[in-house]
């Protein structure tokens, strides 16, 4: 298959990137080559190099931002969206979608986790965003994947990973103040993609939940880490509710149930992945950060 990814250079795009680019043709314009905000634009990309498969991995996802950047949040996060469900109806383009657990309210009591048929909440104007944009690929594009994630890690862009880290490795570290109670499941960006590769090969159809298998708290998650690369920091577990900032689900736990039913589910549990993330990346991460300190 041809497919055009948008976003390419990101945490996930940049893993969709390596992943699908093993079996498929790719086309991976840059952001000055095509603009989803451009109606006109997106057109001309896809009269140009005909994709088969359009993956949409771009976004506004600075949630603090987003609070005092509606016009850019709507444009890059519904208007983008939307331009790439119409021109991929008009050229009959399968169109996949990236959407998060930020468009639930997290009010369930954990462990119970999130369905892809639970009704959206959203607390955040990033939360809206993604449930308008989510609206807009169901209401123009015909062949659609909405595969909502969360808790994102991986080599390229910002995560809560890579902030603990950062964090931990000061010169002079103070106390990591840590939720201890907002549950989800850390999600390796390169098992997402290989997860997106699964469904694109088999014809998916729908709104999935794609996150690792089991959960934790934010609080367990970041002393795993530490744990696993032996950093000694000191973490003090607060709740969300003590942190600055937008308000977040305290429960982002999804159940992969649409694609454990068709059998296309491939996620795993979130401690192996993150073993093998660690275990392959952990010292570059830690040279990384280190080396942006200097």
């Amino acid at each position: 298959m041809k497919v055009l990814i948008v976003g390419s250079s990101g945490r996930l795009g940049s893993e969709c990137k390596n992943v699908l680019g093993q079996a498929h043709e790719l086309i991976t314009p840059s952001k000055k080559k095509l603009n989803i905000i451009s109606w006109d634009g997106v057109i001309e990309c896809l009269q140009e190099v005909s994709p088969d498969v359009v993956l949409n991995c771009a976004g506004f996802t600075n949630i603090k931002a987003c609070e005092t950047n509606d016009f850019a949040v709507r444009k890059i996060n519904v208007e983008g969206p939307r331009n790439l469900a119409q021109c991929s109806a008009r050229f009959e383009c399968v169109l996949i979608h990236i959407s998060c657990g930020h468009v639930f309210d997290g009010q369930k009591l954990v462990p119970q986790p999130y369905f892809e048929d639970d009704t959206a909440n959203p607390l955040s104007a990033y939360g809206k965003s993604k449930v308008e944009s989510e609206m807009a690929v169901r209401g123009n594009a015909p062949d659609y994947i909405i595969i909502r994630s969360g808790w994102l890690y991986g080599i390229k862009g910002n995560n809560f990973l890579k902030s603990t880290l950062k964090q931990a490795l000061r010169e002079k570290p103070k106390p990591i103040r840590v939720p201890d109670d907002q549950y989800g499941s850390p999600t390796w960006s390169h098992r997402l993609a290989l997860q997106i590769k699964e469904l694109m090969e088999k014809n998916a159809k729908g709104t999935y939940h794609m996150t690792a298998e089991g959960h934790c708290s934010r609080f367990e998650y970041a002393k795993y880490v530490l744990d696993k690369l032996d950093i000694k920091a000191t973490l003090e577990p607060c709740s969300i509710k003590d942190l600055k900032g937008p308000k977040t689900p305290a429960n982002c736990l999804f159940e992969n149930r649409l694609a454990k039913k068709q059998g296309f589910n491939v996620m795993v549990d979130w401690k192996d992945d993150l073993d093998s993330f660690l275990d392959e990346f952990g010292k570059a991460l830690i040279k990384e950060v280190k080396t942006k300190k200097t």
